[in-house]
């Protein structure tokens, strides 16, 4: 986000302030309870849905030097993002194609120069090419050219890399999915010039969305966050703009009130809000001043009551071991990770009442919410 957006979006806010207000809409929406229990939509959304739009499965900020890798499970798709020693980031299946093994349980690492599979130590270099069997001798007659390790679509883009859907153009498809607007903003955080900090995977008891519709607004914060966030937050002072076919979300802390009646050129929304952007289908990231929050919420390969939670912290320099930053930016993950315990608890609540219940509510302060409905039953009725 330029300075001139920054400006807007302070002055929206310093109005909120002043005024009283927050941005609402003038109408509430309903979803029925089976989009988070019905077992036939669960395979669609699991299945044709992410792989119809492209999905962040790694961070560049985890992929700085050749050899870096990380996994990432999307249903059914077990997945290894490699940076080559050519400096390119690319995603593979994570199987080996002697046995189907995996290749590597670690969630991240760095395998030098070849990555060997556990099993019959078979070896890839990082480029995804077979680099050696042993006892070549067995495999006679098979085509080397058919053994090395299944590349998916994807690109590296503003600090991301994303599966593209099949037949996508790698050069231009993520800018499409964001548009012009969103690209340019995200450009201006140069989270590809970040660095990961520590990332953590934690099963959620709950639909996906269920927990998914916890990083879409505000309208909970001060209540249910009262013993971690409440206090450095303005109660439900929030502002949304959509973005193309995603949004952007400012929830006000409460230092904006040191400096709402100053010209808003002069000081940085950054520093007076958690500036969100949710980003279809699953994808949100919180900019937090001094680090960055990147959430990823998967459904359950097998059940439609279960959801998986990746949390990855960035951090614009690299940060030392046993420093002081260090402890700092620990203190702000642990922070994060209580506060996504506490929605976890209350996705996991209304988990358990949808069989009970017909629909649920989403009123004018949940904007994101009813957008992301709309979208999202747009693609299930469509999912080719």
């Amino acid at each position: 986000m330029d300075h001139d957006a920054r400006t807007a979006l302070g002055a929206q806010l310093a109005r909120h302030l002043a005024d009283g207000s927050t941005y609402v809409t003038d109408s509430a929406t309903t979803v029925a309870s089976s989009a988070y229990t019905d077992t036939h939509r669960a395979q669609v959304e699991r299945g044709p849905l992410l792989r119809r739009h492209p999905v962040v499965v790694a961070l560049s900020g985890q992929l700085h030097a050749p050899g870096d890798f990380a996994t990432f499970d999307l249903p059914g798709l077990p997945l290894l993002v490699l940076r080559g020693h050519d400096g390119m980031a690319r995603v593979f299946v994570n199987a080996c194609r002697h046995r189907g093994v995996q290749l590597t349980d670690a969630p991240c690492g760095n395998t030098g120069r070849a990555l060997v599979c556990p099993f019959h130590a078979w070896s890839y270099r990082t480029d995804g090419r077979l680099g050696a069997i042993p006892d070549r001798a067995g495999f006679a007659g098979v085509d080397e050219a058919d053994l090395h390790l299944r590349e998916l679509p994807s690109a590296e883009r503003l600090g991301f890399v994303w599966l593209l859907p099949d037949g996508a153009d790698p050069a231009t498809a993520v800018d499409r999915h964001l548009g012009t607007a969103l690209a340019g903003e995200l450009a201006g955080y140069g989270l590809d010039r970040h660095h990961a900090f520590r990332s953590v995977r934690i099963e959620v008891d709950s639909n996906w969305k269920l927990f998914y519709e916890t990083f879409l607004e505000f309208y909970h914060g001060v209540y249910l966050h009262r013993s971690t966030l409440a206090h450095l937050m303005q109660r439900n002072l929030v502002h949304f703009d959509r973005v193309g076919e995603h949004w952007r979300m400012a929830a006000a802390k409460q230092s904006l009130r040191t400096v709402a009646g100053e010209d808003p050129a002069t000081w940085d929304v950054a520093e007076h809000a958690v500036v969100s952007y949710d980003i279809f289908p699953n994808l949100a990231v919180n900019l937090h001043g001094d680090h960055a929050a990147v959430y990823r919420v998967l459904p359950d390969p097998g059940r439609v009551d279960r959801c998986w939670w990746h949390f990855t912290m960035l951090t614009a320099d690299a940060v030392e071991p046993g420093s002081k930053a260090e402890r700092y930016f620990a203190k702000n993950f642990e922070y994060i990770v209580s506060t996504g315990q506490e929605d976890m608890a209350m996705a996991a609540s209304a988990q358990r009442t949808m069989a009970a219940t017909d629909r649920v509510l989403h009123g004018g302060f949940e904007p994101v919410l009813q957008w992301f409905h709309h979208r999202l039953d747009a693609d299930v009725a469509n999912p080719g």
